[in-house]
């Protein structure tokens, strides 16, 4: 990030016109301590810009992604007035990965599925956190670099 206001104001200016798309600011290049130490958490319900963020990470061995399978729900849309108070919203753009697959209809699957059981979350056991916090207590995930495939 930027240290003061000049270079602030120049960075956030360089993106206000340019594409939206995500932008992974770090503490500067190298090894870091939170390296290999990122879960994401996610389920059906994670959808739009968060399902952009978690097949990122996915692709690029970012995180440890747990849960259940993401919506599948990432096409951007516009709005159009057609009249007598009526719109329409139409897809107009789909979000893909790297390897050409469109994350629309199709989601992020976690690497550690997870399944929620009700019963145990009305109990105060939230299954998918615990799992993600065993991950990250396992001594290979202690702030090593994350394999690049």
């Amino acid at each position: 990030m930027p240290r003061n206001k000049t270079g602030l104001a120049w960075t956030l200016g360089r993106f206000i016109l340019q594409d939206k798309s995500v932008v992974l600011l770090t503490q500067g290049l190298g090894p870091q301590p939170f390296h290999n130490r990122i879960v994401l958490l996610v389920n059906e319900w994670t959808n739009s810009a968060a399902e952009m963020v978690a097949g990122f990470a996915a692709v690029h061995r970012l995180a440890t992604i747990v849960g259940t399978k993401t919506a599948g729900n990432v096409l951007g849309a516009a709005n159009f007035k057609v009249g007598g108070g009526y719109g329409v919203r139409l897809p107009i753009f789909g979000w893909y990965m790297p390897n050409g697959d469109c994350l629309d209809g199709e989601g992020v699957s976690p690497d550690a599925l997870v399944e929620v059981d009700p019963s145990l979350l009305n109990a105060g056991v939230d299954q998918q956190m615990n799992n993600a916090l065993e991950i990250l207590s396992r001594p290979e995930n202690s702030g090593s670099l994350p394999s690049q495939n």
